[in-house]
């Protein structure tokens, strides 16, 4: 089966005013259509920048990405647009995300758009989209500011969706929520990768989260990739400190 996304020795470093800090060091995975992989790890370990990397919102100094088997390292314009369409990121302040002047259903509407569909059709698309994440379409008319942290986070993965990607990018995004929105949210994300057959990479410091919703985790530390495998053996049955760290912590 060829992976729908690979990365080979992926390297990200920041220079700044002649010193240089790495950020991820030669981070090597695979995930398989269908898949829910976790990226695991303490705060400033580089899960953040992998996930911007792998959606090139951030260009790496190093290494090589494939989606579906086809390098998109150092694509640009038009080519580089394409990719967007098939991978798309959800973070982990979805307020943030959104224009504060537009309405959720006017930011659900926007790729649409963008992708050429008729104003009303992508009104339409946007309400139903709504509604298949949760939300009263009603609450289209809203801005970000005016919703609660769990409605504005379900309009940000009803705009995700909206071009049909065949990757969700989860960066932390239940971490600002409480545990009963956090369980709504993760129910959503079951729905769609059920319905919709969505791959994730799902980033989160919850243990509890990944163990009920991946099937892998990758462990990181540094910036380096120190474990993987399957959920259940790699939390239960840990092999380097810092997995080991991060269990202890989570008890």
């Amino acid at each position: 089966m060829t992976p729908l996304l690979e990365t080979k020795g992926l390297t990200k470093v920041y220079a700044r005013r002649g010193s240089s800090r790495e950020a991820v060091h030669q981070v090597s995975f695979r995930l398989d259509p269908g898949e829910a992989l976790a990226v695991v790890g303490g705060s400033g370990c580089g899960k953040s920048t992998l996930a911007r990397l792998v959606t090139r919102l951030t260009d790496p100094t190093a290494g090589e990405i494939l989606l579906n088997g086809r390098p998109i390292t150092h694509l640009r314009g038009g080519a580089l647009r394409q990719v967007r369409r098939q991978v798309q990121m959800v973070f982990q302040t979805p307020a943030a995300s959104f224009d504060p002047r537009q309405t959720l259903a006017d930011a659900v509407a926007e790729p649409l758009r963008n992708a050429g569909l008729a104003r009303r059709q992508a009104n339409a698309r946007a309400l139903a989209l709504l509604a298949e994440c949760g939300l009263d379409p009603a609450l289209g008319s809203r801005r970000a500011a005016e919703v609660s942290g769990g409605q504005c986070q379900r309009a940000a993965i009803a705009r995700a969706l909206a071009i049909g990607p065949q990757l969700l990018v989860c960066d932390e995004i239940t971490s600002a929520l409480d545990v009963t929105v956090q369980q709504q949210i993760l129910a959503l994300l079951a729905k769609l990768r059920a319905e919709c057959g969505l791959s994730f990479l799902f980033i989160s410091h919850d243990l509890a989260l990944v163990q009920q919703f991946c099937d892998r985790v990758l462990v990181m530390q540094d910036g380096r990739l120190v474990e993987e495998g399957p959920v259940t053996q790699v939390l239960t049955r840990p092999r380097h400190p810092a997995t080991r760290a991060l269990i202890d912590a989570a008890l």
